[in-house]
């Protein structure tokens, strides 16, 4: 067995094969760098295309902003693509410019109209002394005439009413008449100086008209002249207190928080010919006896 190695000598065999092999691959690699070269013109014309699309788009862009930036800044409308500028478009409720105005100017809101709002009237004077009518009649009071009041300063109140002669006999009431047809009596009772009875009545022989614009009324709205069923409509829970007294008439009390009592006094025509604030449930009979 020989020691030399085992390598194949080169025979004419062995050396065509190799010059086959290299033909062959030399021939695939002419073949692939041809058809590289055919490939590298198309390729190169897509990318440069491709580049020119790009830098074209890049360039509207720019030429865009730019343009746009310009009007934005000015406040103008932007180009239109017929290269002239495009209509000004406004919201559509914008408002109509008031001829009185300056151009583009709106009135704000709260601007007092061209015509005048008239004042509000004013508020009626509640117990005037001299308009018995806007008196209220009370518990504790006829109008400015309170309870517990000084009799002499509260006479003095009564400007439109004529004060009567004291009768002499020492009388602790004062009696007083007006041209309406309306009477009070301030009444001191067991005080020297104190109004402890208050007093407003009428015959009703006064035009009904005219008393019931001139009466005293209640916060219910009952004043003299007023029927017996409207009475007992305002105050249903009023206290009978005297019924058809053939002198003194029909009584009504209503009691107050105080111990005080408005009494009304109603006729045979069954009106009210009397209003009395007190302390007892019946008006009194007679001041000075």
């Amino acid at each position: 067995m020989s020691d030399a190695p085992n390598d194949r000598p080169n025979g004419p065999h062995d050396a065509h094969d190799a010059h086959g092999l290299d033909r062959d691959r030399a021939a695939a690699v002419r073949s692939l760098l041809i058809e590289t070269v055919a490939r590298e013109p198309d390729r190169a014309r897509s990318v440069r295309r491709r580049r020119v699309v790009l830098l074209s788009v890049a360039g509207a862009a720019a030429v865009a902003l730019a343009v746009g930036g310009v009007a934005l800044a000015g406040g103008g409308a932007l180009p239109s693509g017929t290269g002239e500028a495009g209509p000004t478009a406004f919201p559509s409720d914008r408002p109509e410019d008031d001829p009185g105005t300056s151009p583009g100017v709106v009135e704000p809101a709260g601007t007092p109209s061209a015509t005048p709002v008239p004042p509000a009237a004013p508020t009626p004077a509640v117990d005037d002394p001299a308009d018995p009518s806007t008196w209220v009649v009370s518990t504790d009071r006829i109008g400015p005439l309170v309870l517990g009041g000084r009799l002499e300063d509260q006479a003095a109140l009564l400007t439109t009413f004529e004060r009567g002669p004291d009768d002499g006999s020492g009388c602790p009431a004062s009696f007083f008449s007006d041209g309406r047809g309306l009477t009070l009596a301030l009444s001191r009772a067991s005080s020297p100086d104190t109004t402890e009875i208050a007093t407003v009545s009428s015959t009703l022989a006064v035009d009904p008209a005219a008393l019931a614009s001139a009466t005293p009324r209640t916060a219910s709205g009952i004043g003299l002249g007023d029927d017996e069923g409207r009475l007992l409509a305002a105050y249903p829970d009023a206290e009978l207190t005297l019924d058809h007294d053939e002198n003194y008439g029909t009584q009504y009390a209503v009691a107050g928080d105080d111990g005080r009592y408005l009494v009304f006094v109603v006729g045979t025509s069954e009106r009210i010919t009397q209003m009395s604030v007190g302390t007892t449930r019946i008006a009194p009979p007679e001041y000075c006896g």
